[in-house]
């Protein structure tokens, strides 16, 4: 609000001292003054112009309701629906308001957050969006499928960001990580930067913290499992690179060194 007010008060200021130049040169040089009045007038347009630029830019970058998101980028096969359940265009920019669903079929989806946290929604993926204000206190509802997400760091006292799964509670204060969630409700958390707290949904459930180059499992009903470490695993590569595929050798290549995978920085 301050760096808004400043900039106004520096278009008055400049608009003031252009006019009292124009005055004091309309005088000195009369035989000009058609052109100074021309030059002069173009200047004071141009400096209308960015006035109300600088105006109106702090209402077009206003932050979004907590709970909404952007859609910012997307490909292939994509599903969204409101929170009442009409279907919605697929498109960049649009603005996801709480409780709405995105559904991913072959294709993905690039979402920016409130707090500008990003989140890349692979292929078969269900996911719903939720108010960490209310409820459980989750961001993210992720039902089956995988997500990468960054998140931002945490400063003063913002609620943690949260990501609800129906098999654990994912919560975590700025990082890069993944969540996978099978069809059996299985949870995989697996983190590159930061720390993650993986906690179970059963009543007294124990919680792990999960480092860089770790990760964690959780079934329905049970506590995380000991964390262990992703060999020969980059950023983006690992178990479930392509969700869905644990659901055909469910337990089998979780034991297996990753796999590689090109960057889902962005919808592959």
């Amino acid at each position: 609000m301050t760096c808004r007010v400043d900039r106004t008060h520096l278009c008055v200021r400049l608009f003031r001292s252009y006019c009292s130049g124009f005055a004091i040169g309309t005088f000195d040089r009369g035989s000009n003054t058609l052109f100074r009045v021309r030059g002069h007038g173009a200047f004071l347009l141009i400096l209308a112009v960015l006035c109300l630029a600088q105006q109106e830019s702090p209402s077009s970058q206003t932050s979004l309701p907590i709970g909404s998101a952007i859609v910012a980028d997307l490909k292939g096969d994509v599903t969204l629906r409101s929170p009442k359940g009409d279907a919605l265009s697929p498109q960049r920019g649009l603005v996801l308001d709480l409780e709405s669903t995105i559904e991913t079929a072959k294709g993905s989806l690039l979402l920016s957050l409130q707090d500008g946290s990003q989140v890349l929604i692979k292929s078969h993926s269900r996911i719903v969006l939720q108010s960490p204000q209310v409820g459980q206190g989750h961001y993210l509802e992720l039902l089956v499928g995988k997500i990468i997400a960054t998140v931002q760091k945490r400063l003063g006292n913002p609620p943690p960001f949260r990501i609800g799964t129906p098999s654990a509670v994912i919560t975590v204060r700025g990082t890069r990580f993944s969540v996978e969630v099978t069809k059996k409700h299985r949870t995989y958390v697996e983190v590159f930067e930061g720390v993650v707290e993986v906690q179970g949904l059963a009543p007294g459930a124990r919680s792990v913290l999960i480092r860089p180059g770790f990760s964690t499992g959780v079934q329905q009903n049970l506590d995380p499992e000991q964390p262990r470490g992703m060999i020969g695993q980059s950023e983006f590569g690992g178990p479930g690179d392509k969700p869905g595929k644990e659901n055909q050798q469910e337990g089998q290549h979780r034991n297996k060194p990753a796999g590689h995978e090109k960057d889902d920085s962005r919808p592959d």
